[in-house]
């Protein structure tokens, strides 16, 4: 007896008994497919996050805020004096080496009004940006340019609308070279704004919770002059190289910003974007954890259950081992026959588990799409590792609870097996 044969035979005998080959194989199902599912369910997670990301710039970046005031224990403390200026970015440029470039930036919290000739928009998202804002953000332009330097050193009067705003704004007229007015009170007149230019749609932001597409961007000397008549600025975001350690960057824009304000520091805040993936990295690490041991747990059941099989198997064909074993069949052709039906049960178990995570995934996603409306759509991300190793450890499975069943089989005498009953 060849050992293709015995291997034919193991599954011959799956094939005859497929509704308890069928029972056997569900518990391995569901094991693979709950962790597959869960996998493709948190990976879809992070990259929802580095894309969102992206959207505001890609996660090396450090944005400085600035404390108007100090807390201890829900208590205020004092309010702080210093803000930050324009020349404190160039100076941040100039000072710290693996800075690319810094976006000086002011963002409008207060109401105001966007009108044209054709219609209006209350408060939309207004910013004071320089030139290198499109480059920072990963923001391109569908019609028109965007702000250059001119725009900033002379605090022209224009501005560059999202797509939405434009839409909004103008409907179906062509918005480049249109006119604006923005107005922040009743008691002061409008500025009027020239559109040079209208980004592509990029959509929402779950960081900021507001469309990106409903921003209107002025030079940041116009805002400060013409609009709020400040010369502050509310937020310095730092781009940096690649590889650096971003709490490096943050100790030598500190130290900048210090020696350019008498040694105060009390007024500098910062947030750190790539935190927020490593945050959600450990998170699904212990998820993983958690869910791999659950995982094995079943697993490991339901092999229990896989073994209990192959031993009802062995017994069934007890005396068709005796009449091979009698005609010359070798102790590793049984033995590959048993390990082969123990082997099948778990590999299709972990096969059918694969395509069943996936499906599960594609469903709660869109339930959570559904349930929860954060994003439009929530992506599925199944990974080619997590793939193989499902499939490896079906096959490990199956050897390991196919083992003793299979060399049960093998060691049986063949006088004694003919001679059973059963």
């Amino acid at each position: 007896m060849k050992l293709r044969d015995g291997i034919a035979a193991g599954m011959a005998h799956l094939i005859q008994n497929r509704l308890r080959a069928g029972l056997s194989i569900l518990g391995i199902f569901i094991g693979v497919a709950s962790v597959l599912c869960m996998m493709a369910i948190g990976d879809g997670t992070k990259k929802i996050i580095v894309d969102d990301l992206e959207k505001l710039g890609g996660a090396n970046q450090v944005q400085f805020w600035t404390r108007t005031s100090i807390w201890k224990r829900r208590r205020l403390v004092r309010r702080t004096t210093e803000r930050y200026t324009v020349e404190d970015a160039y100076a941040i440029e100039a000072g710290c080496p693996n800075v690319l470039f810094v976006l000086p930036k002011n963002e409008n919290y207060r109401p105001h009004l966007v009108t044209t000739r054709y219609s209006s928009q209350p408060s939309p998202h207004l910013e004071g940006v320089t030139a290198d804002y499109a480059l920072g953000m990963h923001w391109e332009i569908h019609e028109g340019r965007f702000l250059s330097e001119n725009d900033v050193e002379n605090a022209t009067q224009v501005c560059v609308l999202g797509a939405n705003i434009a839409n909004e704004l103008f409907r179906d007229i062509y918005p480049i070279g249109q006119e604006v007015k923005v107005r922040f009170s009743w008691r002061r007149p409008p500025v009027r704004l020239r559109v040079v230019g209208v980004m592509k749609t990029k959509g929402s932001s779950l960081v900021s919770w507001r469309s990106l597409d409903n921003t209107v961007c002025v030079p940041l000397t116009t805002r400060q002059q013409r609009l709020v008549g400040t010369r502050y600025i509310s937020t310095l975001v730092i781009f940096f190289q690649k590889g650096v350690d971003v709490y490096h960057i943050i100790d030598t824009v500190k130290k900048v910003l210090r020696k350019r304000h008498r040694g105060k520091d009390d007024f500098i805040g910062y947030r750190i974007p790539k935190r927020s993936i490593r945050q959600l990295e450990r998170i699904e690490k212990l998820i993983k954890i958690a869910l791999g041991s659950i995982a094995g747990f079943s697993l490991f059941v339901s092999g229990i259950g896989i073994m209990n099989i192959c031993l009802v198997s062995v017994g069934e064909k007890t005396r068709e081992i005796g009449l091979r074993k009698s005609v010359g069949a070798k102790r590793i052709d049984i033995f590959s026959q048993f390990l082969t039906e123990a082997i099948c049960l778990c590999l299709c178990g972990g096969v059918l588990g694969i395509a069943g995570g996936w499906l599960a995934a594609h469903g709660m996603a869109h339930l959570a799409v559904r349930i929860v409306p954060l994003v439009p759509d929530w992506p599925v991300v199944l990974s080619v590792p997590w793939m193989v190793i499902s499939v490896l450890f079906s096959i490990f499975m199956g050897i390991l609870f196919g083992v003793y069943p299979a060399i049960r089989a093998s060691r049986m005498s063949p006088i004694d097996a003919i001679r059973t009953d059963t």
